[in-house]
């Protein structure tokens, strides 16, 4: 598999996981908005990505390591499994966004 289908997937998934966060905590308004952000954010990353842009590529693994720093962090507030999955699915795209050839190729 190509490295731009796995983190173009990776922010995909990320962004439709948060859109699904938000929809469960509609009632709540400070983190239903955040999800949201968090959603939106994700999703225009994996656009940018899609399309090569290089700011967007350049900024992603700081993405990455914010996802894994807080999937982290969920882990030790509570095991779970959305906690593991988000830590290890981030721990994965940050090894891999960490790679210059992998980058060169996301611009392209």
């Amino acid at each position: 598999m190509r490295p731009k289908t796995v983190v173009f997937s990776f922010f995909l998934i990320l962004s439709v996981y948060f859109y699904g966060m938000a929809a469960i905590s509609v009632g709540e308004k400070y983190t239903f908005w955040g999800f949201l952000i968090i959603a939106t954010i994700h999703l225009a990353f994996s656009y940018g990505i899609k399309k090569g842009h290089e700011p967007i590529v350049d900024a992603s693994p700081h993405i990455a390591l914010l996802d894994l720093l807080f999937g982290l962090l969920w882990v030790l507030i509570g095991l779970s499994v959305p906690a593991v999955s988000l830590t290890l699915l981030s721990a994965l795209a940050l090894f891999i966004l960490l790679d210059e050839e992998v980058r060169m190729e996301l611009k392209s």
